[in-house]
């Protein structure tokens, strides 16, 4: 049965991995058929409604109900095609998935995304406020990415808008900011882009020097990066250069420009209406210059390309020009036909602005409807203005409530900061403080244990004092008993055996009877000699116990308030009288010191002080069997500093032997000699 069980888990796990891994290839195989479908509906080679088509490919193969950084990223891929398709219905569903997703994740680069695709759409459909409101919003995502080549694109399309609506000074601004960031990136083409737009800007704000400096420029990136192949901008660099030497009636140097941009490869091909621009724009060079002949050959070659491309507002400057070519030559009936089929144009075109050039043109030629082409004209003009004015009060302010947005959540991320940073700082201070208290109080402890160990030496300092005086009071009293034997006990036997020496001499009976009283001098000098004697012994007895009474009494202290079991072994050998008071002190010192330190760190069961005499070397071994340590890494403490500077005075020598969870030995090697 367990067996069975066995294989049938291992059947389940093979099936389960199986699965995963099919799962796995399954889903790479459609991330790279996303990828290649959204490469192919990017290719600007092909036809836009091919281009949706597998845009919506793309679009069918992405799981909505995963809400992951990949499908985002596909989201907005997919209606940035849609944008440059400009297939409006696919880009609002697709788009809106996108801002949904995004705003629920805080995706803030999908976001980003989100408004570029948005401002680019509204760009293409010409609605020039709401791109513009849409640029301000990517402009504030972009910014905190600092992607140098999109805040570029942004800068430039907002400085193209803002030129459109007539806000000039908004649009410098702009496009400078524009010129900034596009000069560190390696798109030269958007560069040019710029360069272009601020010559075009400055033209049009009459600073001609300036306006030149950048479309020279523009050449000169042109040239530089061989782009002239893209889209022929050197002709458009040498026709904008033209009409600014045109306008300041350097005719010559317009002409050469001009002829210039007609020799661009294959422009006549690939780019008719900058080919019948330039030919207009030379023909009209050639007219002011008064050569009459190139003039009208020009204008009649581009009136008829005009004618072919369906050109309004061109054809419109076309009769103007030929208008003003008949009026020179005094031809007034044939400039009166040029002027009214201008100003035809112009209102069937209803774009206002060549309405003003035309009937500023018709109040040269037609004198006799003069007063009504010139009221007819300020009140376009008028007219003009003030749309122009609010179109740039609109502007104005959705620009303010952008940036009133912005500073009332830069405000409100300020605030926040500056909360979380006081709260910081606050948590800062208290743990600061925790840090001063408690070093205060380590402070405090170790100098309560500093003063507690001066006391303790101090109190052994006058315990070795009080044992060096009894040393001295008891020399004394054996020089006094020395004194004694000598000069008591010695001279009362001498005097005897003078005495009892007679008896070798005499016999009588009156001279034994002297010597009977000199035996019971000698029983009373035996007990002189006995007393003394008894003294003697205990006196020494005491002297050879001192310094190991003390350390009983030490290590009895020890075991009656510590965990550890204290033990102390005394070579019997060791003759603790002939070794000074000094040394004891040390040595008591250093079993303290070391006696504390086990008590502290090494959580031991049992500790050994032992004493080993070894010919005229003393040994002291203090051995635990607690955690024990590093030496090498735990050798700065106070404890070990202590019984180091001890060992020095001694001119001994200290060997540490531990090991982390394994017994500690301290053991200490000096001479007595």
């Amino acid at each position: 049965m367990s067996k069975r069980l066995f294989y049938l888990g291992i059947l389940l796990v093979l099936i389960c991995n199986c699965t995963s891994k099919n799962t796995d290839k399954q889903a790479a195989a459609t991330n790279d058929s996303i990828k290649k479908y959204l490469a192919l509906a990017g290719n600007d080679t092909l036809d836009f409604k091919v281009r949706d088509k597998y845009n919506d490919k793309a679009f069918s193969l992405v799981d909505l109900k995963k809400n992951d950084t990949l499908t985002r990223f596909y989201l907005s891929s997919i209606s940035y095609n849609y944008v440059k398709t400009m297939e409006k219905a696919s880009y609002n569903q697709i788009a809106q998935f996108h801002f949904v997703k995004s705003t629920k994740a805080k995706d803030t680069l999908n976001l980003a995304r989100y408004f570029k695709n948005k401002a680019e759409y509204f760009i293409n459909l010409s609605v020039n406020d709401s791109a513009f409101y849409y640029l301000l919003k990517t402009e504030r995502f972009h910014k905190k990415f600092n992607d140098k080549e999109l805040l570029g694109n942004i800068f430039l399309n907002k400085g193209i808008i803002q030129f459109k609506v007539g806000d000039y000074v908004g649009s410098e601004v702009s496009l400078l900011k524009a010129y900034s960031k596009y000069k560190k990136t390696k798109n030269k083409g958007k560069l040019y882009g710029t360069l272009n737009q601020l010559g075009l800007l400055y033209n049009e704000l009459s600073e001609y020097n300036k306006s030149l400096f950048y479309h020279k420029k523009a050449l000169e990136t042109v040239i530089d990066y061989n782009l002239k192949n893209i889209l022929h901008q050197d002709a458009i660099c040498y026709n904008n250069i033209g009409y600014l030497y045109l306008k300041q009636q350097k005719y010559n140097i317009a002409i050469d420009n001009f002829e210039l941009g007609l020799k661009s490869k294959d422009i006549i091909n690939d780019d008719v209406e900058l080919y019948a621009l330039l030919k207009s724009n030379l023909a009209y060079a050639k007219f002011k210059k008064k050569d009459y002949e190139s003039a009208i050959k020009f204008l009649s070659q581009t009136l008829e390309l005009r004618k072919q491309l369906g050109g309004k507002s061109v054809l419109i400057n076309i009769y103007i020009f030929l208008s003003e070519y008949y009026e020179e030559i005094g031809e007034n009936k044939l400039a009166l036909e040029y002027a009214n089929k201008a100003l035809n144009e112009a209102n069937n075109n209803c774009n206002k602005l060549s309405v003003l050039y035309a009937l500023k043109q018709a109040i040269h030629i037609d004198k006799e409807k003069a007063n009504d082409y010139i009221e007819k004209y300020f009140l376009i003009f008028d007219n003009l203005q003030l749309k122009e004015r609010k179109s740039k009060e609109r502007f104005d302010k959705i620009q303010f409530q952008t940036y009133e947005i912005t500073q009332e959540k830069e405000t409100a991320i300020k605030q926040k900061w500056i909360i979380s940073m006081v709260g910081s700082l606050i948590i800062v201070l208290i743990i600061f403080l925790l840090i001063i208290f408690w070093q205060r109080s380590k402070r405090k402890e170790l100098e309560l244990q500093q003063s507690q160990q001066k006391a303790n030496e101090e109190i052994y300092g006058l315990m070795l004092l009080q044992k060096c005086k009894e040393d001295i009071a008891r020399q004394g009293e054996k020089k006094r008993i020395a004194l004694e034997l000598h000069d008591g006990v010695m001279n009362r036997l001498a005097s005897t055996r003078l005495n009892l020496g007679i008896l070798f001499h005499k016999n009588d009976e009156q001279t034994i009877q002297k010597c009977i009283n000199e035996i019971d001098g000698i029983y009373q000098i035996e007990q002189e000699i006995r007393h003394i004697a008894h003294d003697l012994k205990s006196e020494v007895f005491n002297e050879k116990n001192s310094f190991i009474s003390l350390l009983k009494e030490f290590v009895a202290t020890q075991n009656t308030v510590t965990n550890t079991n204290y033990l102390l072994e005394n070579d019997d050998l060791i003759d603790w009288n002939s070794i000074s008071s000094s040394i004891k002190m040390n040595l008591y010192r250093i079993i303290q010191e070391a006696s504390n330190n086990i008590n502290k760190f090494a959580e031991a069961k049992t500790a050994v002080i032992s004493f080993i005499q070894d010919e005229n070397s003393l040994r002291l071994s203090i051995t635990d069997d607690g955690k024990g340590f590093n030496p090498k890494t735990n050798s700065e403490g106070i404890g070990l500093k202590n019984i180091k500077q001890r060992v020095e005075s001694l001119h001994g020598e200290l060997v540490i032997q531990s090991k982390k969870n394994k017994k500690t030995a301290l053991n200490i090697v000096f001479s007595i000699k």
